[in-house]
This record gives structure tokens, sequence and C-alpha cells, in this order.
């Protein structure tokens, strides 16, 4: 693969990434999530005392447990934000070195492919033979349009007159 075409995979690989990273943030159920909610109840005491200006101050650890929870979902956003915006300029790239068609479909392609990955691993989602075919069409889709060698037009002003 060309570096020409490799922008554009790299593009839809970091979209498919930017869009777990935001399910991994705002979904409750999210192995991310639950497992942080799991070990801070499993190790966070049932009641933190913290001293300060001379008194002491109880935190139940729900609250804790909480604010910990909002912190990674925080930071997965800042996360997601940031591989958006890298996504965003290789795909430019891509598709300013690939052409607009073949860089669109490599980069769906390249994300679509993630996608189902992540939703298999991360998520525990489940694949059905439709879904099969239609994935091996795109990836056929994908292949035919990536192929096909852009001709260089020349100059389109020939025969305009400077004004």
């Amino acid at each position: 693969m060309s570096a020409i075409k490799r922008r554009a995979v790299i593009s839809g690989l970091l979209g498919a990434s930017a869009s777990a990273i935001g399910k991994i943030a705002l979904d409750p159920a999210s192995p991310v999530q639950s497992s942080a909610r799991g070990l801070c109840n499993r190790f966070v005491p049932a009641d933190i005392i913290i001293p300060a200006l001379n008194t002491t101050m109880l935190v139940p650890s729900g609250q804790l447990c909480k604010a910990i929870e909002l912190g990674i979902r925080g930071m997965c956003l800042l996360l997601m934000i940031a591989t958006n915006a890298a996504m965003m300029a290789t795909f430019l790239d891509g598709m300013n070195e690939s052409g607009t068609v073949a860089g669109t479909a490599l980069a769906n392609a390249a994300n679509f492919s993630l996608s189902a990955i992540y939703g298999i691993i991360l998520f525990e989602e489940s694949i059905t033979t439709l879904w099969m075919v239609g994935f091996v069409m795109i990836l056929a889709g994908a292949w035919v349009l990536s192929s096909v060698q852009l001709k260089d037009k020349g100059n389109t002003n020939k025969g305009k007159k400077d004004r």
C-alpha cells in the first residue's frame, strides 16, 4: 500500500478509535467504566476521613468512586476529541493525495472494519451472516475504488484569454 493510500486508511482507523473511546466515555456499561467502578468499590474503604482546616471531613466511598468515574469519563472525552482532530488531519491529507472517492472509500472501509473489531472485543457485540456479506461487499468496493488510477487533466484554463 502506497503512502498516498495509507493516510486515508489511518484516518479510518483513527475515526473508529475515536468512536470507541466516545462510547467508553459515555456508556455506563462500558468495560472501562464498570472495571473502574468495581475496583474503586473493592479497594476504597467505606468512609474516608480527611483532616482539613482543623476539622475532620467524612467522605463516603460512593462519592469518591463517582468522582473517579467522572474523571475517567472526562479523560476519555478529551482523548476522543484529540483522536478526532488527528483523524480529520489525516483524512484531508489522504483525500488530497489519493482523490476524494478513493480516500473516502478507504477511510470508510477501515473505519467499518475496526469498528467491528472494537464491537466484538470491547462491547461483546455479535456479527450476523448478513452483516459479514455486507462487510465483504464494502471491502470489495473499496478495493475497486482504490485501485483506480487518477489521470492528470493538465491545465483546464488552456485557450482562455488572460484578463
